[in-house]
């Protein structure tokens, strides 16, 4: 072993240009079993502990510099960290971190190998034996680490070589939902099989959806013919609304028996899809994913017994899944020129009555702030769009607001496509929810080809009603779509 103050000698474990812990290294009977660990698996860790080493020094340098400036004890303690060291002392009855241990567990695991005369070849242990053999300081110890690597690069990864998974992120570079949810698939994932067991229940005193997970069958082996697997879920379109079981360590059939909760109303619920999916989580690396369940609420029965499910393999979201976010109430009127009288109006004039959305069905929990801008294409500009007000949480905003556009001939209206989008208003941006559009859908406006008459047989059939009945008010009660083709 190296002395102290010394360079050590070559290989993954050593810090070539630093120096060592200046603390004694910890007994034999504290170490750790890391004999399991593969090659890989310790070349990754060793990158953390010279990283960890470096900042030690680049530390060590500050306080010397800060000791030779400062005067006074009280700023000096404060600056240089002494008083956390002292209630770290207080707390714990030996100065070893976490990396210490790590770092001598290591070596003594290579001293043995040589005792043996077996310099190559050693089992394999999980990564999260680190977190559950530590103890006390080494808690403390592990989220300093996490700190350090964390803000030298954005994850630690260990090379899986060429079998590839779908994966999802636990990595502070991109949040959970997002990545699990994407769906990305690599080939050579793991075959889904298996089945998930779980029951529903809706508490309306406490405006509460609770999902009952309580137990997986026949999983897939994501590590040598076992798996580390934890239940997680999405009450869907809302992508931050994830909830996670507890892991369950190396069982392909884990019994859960947890009670996941949502606060919802239950209006809410006939537009939700609860998404279940299943996964292995990995200590140093990205999750595996090892099956999914979608259960649309709208058509679940609520006085169903515990439900078995086989688990399928994963399918990319798409926004377009839920072809609607509500229904939009309307009424339409076309006065042509000179209808109310000579000269009145000027021009023909095109009435929109926008009067409220029912059963909206928003992005994310809770009741957004909407409004619904309009437009009469092929004018697109932005003098000619109108919007109402904007009204405040509401899932069934009353809006009564009328809009006029004037100009139109009779011809113009068949070349027209007024279209009406709802939209969730932002601090930072609004975001369109859906909308519709009214034309008579021929896919073609004066004479060229175009993307937005994509009326559908209700929209049509009311813009067709409105040419036929002028200067009368037409009702309509029409989905906000979600699947409007672009303009371009």
């Amino acid at each position: 072993m190296p002395q102290r103050g010394h360079p050590a000698p070559e290989g993954p474990w050593s810090l070539p240009g630093l120096l060592m812990a200046r603390e004694p290294e910890p007994e034999a009977d504290g170490l750790l079993d890391l004999s399991f660990l593969t090659e890989e698996e310790q070349q990754a860790i060793a990158e953390v502990l010279k990283r960890d080493a470096r900042l030690r020094q680049l530390e060590e340098g500050r306080i010397s510099k800060l000791r030779a400036s400062l005067a006074d004890p009280g700023q000096l303690k404060i600056l240089t960290g002494d008083w956390f060291q002292e209630a770290r002392s207080q707390r714990h009855h030996h100065a070893h971190f976490g990396s210490d241990l790590v770092r001598a567990s290591i070596r003594r695991k290579k001293g043995c190998r040589s005792e043996r005369s077996s310099p190559e070849g050693a089992g394999l242990v999980q990564p999260s034996s680190l977190g559950d053999q530590a103890g006390g300081s080494d808690v403390e110890a592990e989220a300093a680490g996490k700190e350090t690597e964390e803000a030298l690069e954005p994850r630690l990864s260990v090379d899986e070589g060429p079998q590839e998974r779908f994966i999802e992120a636990e990595g502070p570079q991109l949040s959970g939902s997002q990545m699990s949810l994407s769906g990305e698939p690599e080939a050579g994932a793991v075959q889904v099989r298996g089945s998930v067991h779980f029951a529903l229940r809706y508490e309306p005193g406490a405006a509460e959806l609770r999902v009952h997970v309580i137990q997986c069958q026949g999983l897939a082996a994501a590590r040598r013919r076992r798996s580390d697997p934890y239940v997680k879920s999405y009450l869907l379109p809302d992508k931050q609304s994830k909830r996670k079981t507890t892991v369950k360590k190396r069982n392909l059939n884990p019994v859960f028996n947890e009670i996941l909760r949502y606060s919802v109303p239950q209006t809410e619920l006939r537009g939700r899809v609860l998404s279940l999916s299943v996964w292995h989580r990995e200590s140093l690396g990205r999750n595996i994913f090892l099956g999914e369940v979608e259960v649309p609420l709208d058509t679940w029965d609520w006085d169903s017994e515990p439900t078995w499910l086989p688990l399928q393999p994963r399918v990319p979201p798409s926004p377009d899944d839920l072809p609607s976010r509500g229904l939009l109430s309307l009424s339409l009127k076309y006065l042509p020129a000179g209808s109310e009288g000579p000269g009145l109006p000027p021009s023909g004039e095109l009435h929109f009555w926008v009067k409220e959305v029912q059963d909206l069905i928003p992005l994310r929990s809770g009741s957004p702030d909407t409004f619904v801008q309009c437009s009469v294409l092929p004018d697109d500009s932005r003098a000619s769009r109108q919007r109402t007000r904007v009204v405040r949480r509401s899932l069934n905003p009353m809006f009564n607001h009328t809009m006029v556009y004037d100009g139109f001939g009779p011809a113009d209206l068949r070349q027209a496509c007024a279209e009406l989008s709802l939209w969730d208003h932002g601090a930072l941006g609004s975001r369109q929810l859906g909308g519709t559009r009214l034309s008579l859908g021929t896919g073609s406006s004066y004479g060229l080809q175009v993307p937005w008459m994509d009326s559908t047989r209700e929209e049509r059939q009311l813009w067709q009603t409105l040419l036929e009945r002028p200067c009368e008010w037409v009702d309509g009660l029409l989905p906000l779509r979600t699947n409007l083709a672009p303009r371009t």
